[in-house]
């Protein structure tokens, strides 16, 4: 029975896991779009005698978006930045559980946090709000996309503690901690491998390169 509800977990943090690598990608795009749009701004100011006069409002706009929907990918690949150095001094059964408080106390943070910007977008709804701009844009639009983001990383948090602490349960810490522990020196190293190509150490799909270097006349 637990190992089914292990499995049932498992599938719905994935999942989330899925949705938040998609949203990722989509805030990496709006900045690459920001960027774009600024450039844009200032090349018309220079020399073709105009503005949007949206740059500011969109930027700010994006910049939230943006680092809003990366919330869950990044905890999904473990990229928040952590201080363990005291967590990794005890021995696995109590760093297990350590572990799990911690994303336990983060699950409160942000669900707190995704009340509140639901909050903000139910009165911006009710009072028909507008930015102060040019374009006079509704704010529950990127408000509403801004808790989308943090409602996405709430609930992969409430996936990954519910399975992990079944896990737990069970007796697979060990597997629980492959979630939640802060990445290795080794994952950072293999990460940038694979970006630029070139062969991971120890990844049986790489080529096997010569012992000696080839020597040509």
């Amino acid at each position: 029975m637990l190992n089914t509800l292990i499995d049932v977990a498992g599938l719905g943090r994935r999942s989330m896991a899925r949705l938040g690598t998609v949203m990722g990608y989509v805030a990496g795009w709006g900045f690459i779009a920001t960027a774009g749009l600024i450039t844009f701004d200032v090349l018309a100011r220079r020399f073709l005698g105009f503005s949007t006069q949206a740059t500011t409002e969109l930027s700010g706009y994006a910049l939230a978006f943006g680092i809003a929907w990366g919330l869950a990918h990044t905890l999904s690949m473990r990229a928040h930045v952590r201080i363990d150095v005291v967590v990794n001094l005890f021995p696995p059964r109590i760093r297990h559980w350590l572990h799990l408080t911690s994303l336990a106390f983060l699950a409160v943070l942000v669900g707190y946090l995704f009340y509140g910007a639901w909050t903000l977008v139910e009165e911006s709804l009710l009072f028909g709000a507008t930015d102060i701009s040019v374009i006079r844009t509704p704010l529950a639009i990127p408000q509403g996309l801004w808790a989308f983001g943090i409602g996405a990383f709430f609930l992969l948090i409430l996936a990954m503690l519910v399975e992990c602490l079944l896990l737990i349960l069970a007796g697979r810490g060990n597997e629980a901690e492959l979630l939640l522990h802060s990445r290795s020196y080794q994952e950072e190293v293999a990460e940038v491998l694979e970006a630029v190509g070139e062969p991971v150490p120890g990844d049986p799909a790489a080529p096997a390169k010569p012992a000696h270097p080839e020597v040509k006349p």
